[in-house]
């Protein structure tokens, strides 16, 4: 399945119903009979708001290995990932509804101004404040991380 590409960042603002509206430069990057029209979100590993294209979000998951009876640590990663998953759908003003419990489970609930980032083939939601911060320490960070992503890619 063919990944979508999603890059840059873009401040947004959610309304007081926690829509947002999703910029026209990432939807241009998404084809729906592709990737999908609407989207999963998923608690990331860094806490945030993942947001996946819902038809290559289905066909990533797809792709793990099933088992009858799947160890502990997998039945707890499968709670955390697909127990939290939520499915939202862009609606015909190309916004998102961010449900309640999401914001609470982030940390994101008192928040209403954000970057969406755009990472690779994810869209990831950023309080203003700490991408900055964030942004500020991977650049910090650059030499190091591009070493370590080239030694990675040279070991696959």
């Amino acid at each position: 399945m063919e990944a979508p590409f999603l890059h840059g960042q873009f401040e947004i603002s959610l309304d007081a119903k926690n829509r947002f509206l999703v910029p026209a430069e990432i939807r241009k990057r998404i084809t729906p009979d592709v990737h999908g029209k609407d989207f999963f979100l998923v608690v990331g590993q860094n806490r945030k708001p993942w947001l996946w294209c819902d038809k290559f979000y289905e066909q990533l998951v797809k792709q793990q290995v099933s088992s009858l009876a799947p160890g502990a640590d997998t039945m707890d990663y499968y709670r955390l990932s697909f127990g939290t998953a939520q499915f939202v759908e862009l609606d015909n003003q190309n916004r998102i509804l961010i449900p309640v419990r999401s914001m609470a489970w982030t940390g994101l609930q008192q928040s209403k101004e954000f970057y969406l980032i755009g990472v690779f083939n994810h869209l990831e939601l950023w309080e203003r404040a700490d991408w900055e911060t964030e942004r500020k320490a991977l650049h910090d960070r650059a030499p190091d991380l591009t070493a370590r992503a080239h030694q990675a890619q040279l070991a696959q």
